[in-house]
């Protein structure tokens, strides 16, 4: 799965070099850190107007804690750059809502779900180049619940914090 991910990435990154696009309206990024981690994500920006673009992301991993898992997720948000009259979006300060929702299996058939709302502040690179940098951070309203007996608890929720660190290219 992590090459399958992988491979749609580069050929992402391929086929926006041979672009002759005017405008780069389209961002896909990556955090390389969550593969250290055992999280592989991806994310896709397309910019709407001068001021917001939205979001969609996929994520999936295999190890959480040193304990092997077997999770997929999607998420979905929208930015508004409200640095957008002294920057072409999407480069500048953004505000963020965002809302993600996971399934998953622990290595011990513990099945659980985990759903997230909540927000981030941050800043976005976009270079001529086509490279980005991407950094923010915030709070995210989260439930666990499902098959968790074992575990101590049915489910639980509360604020964790949300944070990304991604790169990526523009095109």
């Amino acid at each position: 799965m992590k090459k399958f991910f992988l491979t749609l990435f580069i050929g992402f990154l391929l086929i926006s070099i041979n672009g002759n696009a005017q405008e780069k309206t389209n961002v896909i990024k990556t955090n390389p850190l969550g593969l250290a981690f055992g999280n592989f994500n991806v994310t896709y920006e397309k910019v709407l107007n001068s001021s917001s673009s939205v979001l969609f992301k996929g994520s999936y991993m295999y190890e959480i804690f040193g304990e092997k898992v077997n999770t997929g997720g999607l998420g979905v948000g929208y930015r508004y750059y409200f640095t957008h009259a002294n920057k072409q979006v999407p480069t500048g300060f953004y505000v963020n809502p965002q809302v993600s929702l996971s399934f998953g299996k622990t290595e011990g058939d513990v099945s659980f779900t985990i759903f997230a709302v909540g927000a981030e502040l941050g800043y976005q690179w976009a270079w001529e180049s086509g490279f980005t940098l991407d950094l923010g951070i915030g709070p995210n309203y989260t439930t666990i619940s499902g098959d968790v007996e074992n575990e101590g608890f049915d489910s639980t929720s509360g604020i964790l914090p949300s944070a990304t660190i991604a790169i990526g290219f523009n095109f």
